[in-house]
């Protein structure tokens, strides 16, 4: 489905992540699942997919987007026009509808980088649910500036007893006085987790972000078939 989109909102959340906020038009209504992206539509008619951060029942949608060469004229694009078209919705990893997640599995949410924005659509909609499932976000950033979201998620840690938030630096340097968990995301989870049999896994990040944590995930117990990820689709190995 195609849609002409407004512009309601352009703004850097640090110093490269932009957030953008898109109003359909014409009334029409916004149909996607948690966890969905869409196709922004450039000004030369090719097209480029990003992950939805907002939830289904908003019906907004919010874009995180790294701004650097390849995404600079979307940006610009969002800056300067009133709309803008997208495609949507696309893409295999949501949640399912209903949530139908055996009753006390943890829920394990891992996101490299800007990947956090599909999982921020999932986190949003199971919260506002009241499934009670213990639901645990792992986000990897080499730097604390990547956090670009942290007093938002610290913020709905304190709201919500069973949302449970673990940034995860790769490159901490001294000077940012980094008091939390190093190293790579598969290790932070491994470690907090005995087994994983019962575990529903979604991830986003690269192919190789992906397969690297699938694998050490696997060897710890999760079962393939509870482990989520667009990459299975678009680059499988």
């Amino acid at each position: 489905m195609l849609l002409n989109c407004l512009v309601t909102l352009c703004t850097p959340l640090n110093g490269s992540v932009y957030r953008i906020v898109l109003q359909p038009g014409d009334d029409q209504a916004l149909q996607f699942k948690a966890g969905q992206y869409l196709n922004i539509e450039r000004s030369d008619g090719t097209r480029s997919p990003f992950s939805i951060a907002s939830s289904p029942d908003t019906q907004t949608l919010e874009l995180h987007i790294d701004r650097h060469a390849s995404t600079e004229t979307i940006i610009q694009q969002a800056l300067t026009e009133k709309t803008i078209k997208v495609e949507l919705p696309l893409g295999e990893c949501h949640l399912p509808t209903p949530l139908n997640f055996k009753p006390s599995a943890p829920i394990i949410l891992v996101a490299a980088s800007t990947g956090y924005s599909q999982m921020q659509s999932i986190l949003l909609t199971i919260l506002q649910s009241g499934l009670d499932n213990p639901v645990h976000l792992y986000w990897g950033a080499k730097q604390m500036k990547g956090f670009y979201m942290l007093e938002q998620l610290n913020a709905w840690q304190k709201q919500y007893q069973n949302f449970h938030f673990t940034p995860v630096l790769s490159e901490a340097s001294a000077e940012c006085q980094w008091q939390d968990r190093e190293g790579l995301l598969h290790q932070a989870i491994v470690e907090d987790f005995v087994n994983l049999k019962d575990a529903e896994v979604f991830i986003s990040g690269s192919p190789t972000m992906v397969y690297s944590t699938l694998d050490m995930l696997v060897n710890h117990g999760l079962p393939k078939q509870q482990a989520h990820s667009d990459t299975f689709s678009y680059a499988p190995r």
